[in-house]
């Protein structure tokens, strides 16, 4: 499939300019590899960028000319007039190709420099090991991080999508626009929604992007497919949750039954008759650490409680109490004792 060149313009740019994320990057060499037009026109905007960048372009006419000599050397010897007649034509060949060169850039020059010179700046907003504070992007969408997330974002939304990229998880409260579609960016799998709330799970390094709806709907599909997004992806309504595998790139759909995979944003960890296997899934999840159980005859055991913003250590010991059973932290990991 050719993608159209406009929609591409400020992806190429940025890739140019050095300011594309990985996954935009990504995008940009599936685009190039499509087709050999989409290349020329990638070449075409690297001669405007060194245009306006105001680095010279040496043309050699010295060389140039010593190539059309090559050429008439075997030629039959001319007459004193018609050499200086021929000496005339080098001047003029030589000048009309460095005039039309110049020319060419110009007209490019003319036709894109405003979009260059409007491109807006790429933002970031990072959470290293903390749970960071809701942000507001310039649409006025609301986006919560997860610790070890980012994501990246014009300081303003142009073209026909409002688009990001994120690394890592983040829950999404999208402004409603229904003529600029937001689009997430996320490990190979791109999210299209209107205006609803979602999770992302996107870790880079992981095998699967996992996306969680709350409220609403949003199209999800595999990045690169937007011309049918709608027969290559799936829809999903609130409740409902989509497993992307970035080795196969396929999605499978399915209902959420998981409680607590908001657990990180809201601090509540809800249980009823879970088995103790999951209950351990769910604390993994939520304080980023591993459970080692040597003791395997209590994990079929079944937990019915509520954790509202308990430190690790406060629910191991409820555990403890529940349970009559010991734990063992061991930096990241935790082992359940014999």
């Amino acid at each position: 499939m050719l993608f159209k060149p406009n929609k591409y313009k400020s992806l190429i740019i940025k890739v140019l300019q050095g300011e594309a994320s990985p996954e935009e990057q990504r995008i940009a060499n599936e685009w190039l590899d499509k087709n050999p037009k989409n290349k020329r026109v990638y070449e075409s905007y690297e001669a405007l960028l060194l245009l306006t960048h105001s680095k010279k372009v040496n043309y050699d006419t010295e060389k140039a000319w010593e190539k059309i000599q090559l050429r008439i050397k075997n030629a039959t010897s001319r007459s004193a007039p018609q050499k200086s007649i021929l000496a005339g034509k080098r001047k003029t060949i030589i000048r009309y190709a460095s005039i039309s060169g110049i020319a060419a850039l110009l007209v490019l020059a003319i036709a894109i420099f405003p979009l260059l010179k409007s491109q807006p700046q790429m933002l970031q907003i990072t959470s290293d090991l903390a749970l960071s504070d809701p942000h507001s992007l310039p649409d006025g969408t609301v986006v919560s991080l997860n610790s070890g997330s980012l994501i990246n974002y014009p300081e303003r939304f142009t073209g026909e999508f409002r688009e990001i990229s994120i690394f890592g998880e983040a829950f999404f409260e999208v402004s409603r626009n229904t003529e600029r579609p937001f689009v997430i960016h996320a490990e190979g799998l791109d999210i299209r929604v209107i205006g609803t709330s979602f999770n992302v799970e996107a870790y880079p390094g992981s095998d699967y992007v996992k996306v969680t709806v709350n409220t609403g709907k949003v199209l999800v599909y595999p990045s690169g497919s937007d011309a049918d997004a709608q027969t290559s992806g799936s829809y999903l309504t609130a409740g409902e949750m989509a497993t992307f595998s970035k080795e196969s790139a396929v999605i499978l759909k399915g209902t959420n039954d998981n409680l607590n995979f908001l657990s990180w944003k809201t601090g509540i960890l809800t249980f009823r008759e879970t088995r103790l296997t999951d209950v351990f899934k769910a604390l993994e999840s939520k304080y980023k650490t591993r459970f080692t159980a040597e003791n395997q005859n209590v994990l079929n055991q079944r937990l019915t409680a509520r954790f509202e913003n308990e430190t690790i250590e406060e629910v191991l010991e409820t555990l403890s109490l529940i349970f009559n059973v010991k734990f063992e932290k061991k930096e990241n990991e935790i082992i359940l004792l014999p």
